[in-house]
């Protein structure tokens, strides 16, 4: 005895949108998952620089001895932190943006505008972490002047670093394309 109500209200033959799909959720538990590791490896790296520095400090002038590899190690964790810390920005809209006509302007103005700036970025952002790769590989064959260890340890920040933001920065501008001024523009909530 199935009627339409009872049909309707049954998980399995209900109708489902893209957003109750498993592919989704999995997505969306993949993309916290990635935010939290980012959060916590910044914050890490954040409290290792600070502890290398003050472990140089400390050497250099208390014990007149000039630890070099805290200092190397130290500005490794920097251009890591660096390029995680731009992609942490993207994600909340932190990166300075002039969009005050664009706002005003009508939503397919809009929408033609920021689908050049998303190409554009997305191109230029792409560009990095491919060209970024050959660094890397190069980077096998050489070694840092304290630890020897290959510079393609600090040279991976770049595609991991420019990965992420690119994530992100997708993250952000495919919806002012697809919905200007719409809930989820960042711009509409700055406004």
């Amino acid at each position: 005895m199935t009627n339409a109500t009872t049909r309707s209200a049954d998980p399995v033959s209900a109708p489902r949108t893209w957003k109750d799909s498993r592919l989704v959720r999995v997505l969306t538990l993949g993309l916290w998952g990635l935010r939290r590791l980012v959060d916590g490896v910044a914050l890490l790296l954040l409290g290792y620089m600070a502890l290398a520095i003050l472990a140089q400090i400390t050497g250099r002038y208390v014990f007149n001895y000039s630890i070099a590899w805290s200092e190397e190690t130290a500005t490794f964790a920097q251009v890591w932190l660096t390029l995680l810390g731009a992609g942490i920005a993207m994600r909340s809209n932190q990166h300075v943006g002039v969009d005050f006509l664009i706002r005003k302007a009508p939503p397919p103005v809009q929408r033609l505008c920021s689908a050049a700036s998303f190409a554009l970025g997305a191109w230029f952002l792409s560009v990095v972490v491919i060209g970024s790769l050959s660094l890397v590989a190069i980077g096998f064959m050489v070694k840092s002047p304290a630890l020897r260890i290959p510079m393609a340890v600090p040279y991976m920040a770049l595609p991991v670093g420019f990965g992420y933001f690119l994530l992100e920065f997708a993250l952000s501008g495919l919806p002012r394309i697809l919905r200007p001024g719409g809930p989820n523009d960042p711009g509409e909530a700055a406004a």
